[in-house]
């Protein structure tokens, strides 16, 4: 299956999971530097092969948390900036 991620720009994370047939347990979420939560990445199932992703998402200070601990609706209704493809999973 042949996808163009760079269309899933302006969607949510949970727009984009469920495209993927993906569970929020299988996010790692990125913050760069710490506390400041940039992106996250997952597999992306619905793929042939499934493909690992990195969706960065809009930041604003409510994403900051020193202790590295964001609410997962939070998370969910962030808007996709722009999607990186790291390839097939190995």
């Amino acid at each position: 299956m042949n996808i163009d991620f760079s269309a899933w720009t302006g969607l949510t994370v949970s727009q984009v999971l469920t495209r993927c047939d993906a569970e929020y347990a299988e996010v790692r979420l990125v913050d760069e530097p710490p506390g400041k939560l940039r992106a996250v990445e997952f597999v992306c199932h619905s793929v042939v092969p499934p493909r690992k992703l990195r969706l960065e998402i809009a930041y604003d200070s409510s994403l900051f948390s020193a202790a590295r601990d964001w609410a997962r609706d939070v998370v969910l209704g962030r808007t996709v900036i722009r999607v990186v493809d790291h390839g097939a999973k190995p």
